[in-house]
């Protein structure tokens, strides 16, 4: 299956967080291995955006919304989070 493009909204808790942008990034859901090591270090990314540490990344998650065309999907396809300690 070939890379589709994603909107990824980063959250902290249940807020949207304000320092990190949508990030709209290919993903290739056919690579599970691939996918969960590209979400886990854009993760860390968006915690360390955030001001904090990659030990704090657990505090996180995306909304992953599909993007048809020029327009993202207003309800998320998947919630992508690391359990603490990743």
């Amino acid at each position: 299956m070939p890379s589709k493009f994603y909107e990824l909204r980063v959250f902290k808790g249940d807020r949207p967080v304000r320092t990190a942008q949508r990030l709209l990034e290919p993903l290739d859901l056919a690579d599970p291995d691939g996918t969960k090591d590209l979400l886990t270090r854009h993760l860390y990314a968006a915690a360390e955006r955030d001001g904090r540490s990659r030990r704090e990344a657990h505090l996180y998650h995306f909304d992953v919304h599909e993007v048809r065309g020029e327009h993202v999907q207003r309800e998320w396809m998947f919630q992508f989070s690391i359990p603490v300690g990743a």
